[in-house]
């Protein structure tokens, strides 16, 4: 799979967020460490660490590695969503998962996957108008076959005016994008207002953590 660099470089003042917080976590815990703490202080440094190394295989996709290697959706959702937070602040909105977590783990092509969410969350922020408040939403369900579809969305901040969303034009740069990456998975525009990603069910091969 070829590296999306524009893709990567959005995503990665997420990466150095939470590298921070990893490094404030360990800090903390270690200039106030005693005796009664310190399984409290191993939980906490080993969630932040798992956190920061999840994250960046999630970067590392994105610049074009491939193991072959099949994931949780649910799981990559969330840290795509955790990574995007800090860019997608950046340009004025949040973003926010929306629905409930599906009860059964929905495996699938994890670089492929991870690609596809994260050039499309890239250009569904960066397609809202300028000085547009709210908060754009993702949704992840099943498709009934064992895939998943991941649902983008924009919720205006209370009492601004609604403007048209560009989805076709992003579904068309999405598209050329994984096409150059190599990345698979089939993105619609959606009938309330957004766009979805649908994904087929992968083979098990091997985990990816995340």
């Amino acid at each position: 799979m070829q590296p999306s660099l524009d893709t990567a470089s959005f995503f990665l003042p997420g990466l150095i967020h939470q590298f921070g917080n990893l490094l404030l976590t360990v800090q903390g815990h270690v200039l106030h460490l005693d005796a009664e703490g310190i399984k409290r202080m191993q939980d906490a440094v080993l969630g932040a660490v798992q956190r920061g190394s999840a994250s960046l295989q999630v970067i590392r996709a994105l610049l074009g590695e491939q193991t072959g290697a099949t994931g949780s959706a649910g799981d990559l959702v969330l840290q795509l969503v955790e990574l995007g937070r800090v860019p997608a602040r950046e340009c004025g909105v949040s973003l926010e998962m929306r629905g409930e977590h599906p009860n059964e783990a929905i495996w699938v092509a994890a670089e492929s996957f991870v690609m596809a969410c994260a050039a499309t969350l890239r250009h569904w922020i960066q397609s809202l108008p300028s000085g547009s408040t709210g908060a754009v939403t993702v949704n992840l369900r099943g498709d009934g076959a064992g895939g998943a579809v991941v649902a983008l969305g924009f919720e205006p901040a209370v009492g601004s005016l609604p403007f048209p969303m560009a989805a076709a034009e992003v579904v068309l740069a999405v598209t050329s994008e994984l096409e150059a990456a190599g990345a698979t998975a089939q993105v619609l525009p959606a009938p309330a207002r957004g766009m979805e990603l649908h994904f087929v069910a992968a083979t098990f091969t091997s985990g990816y953590e995340a």
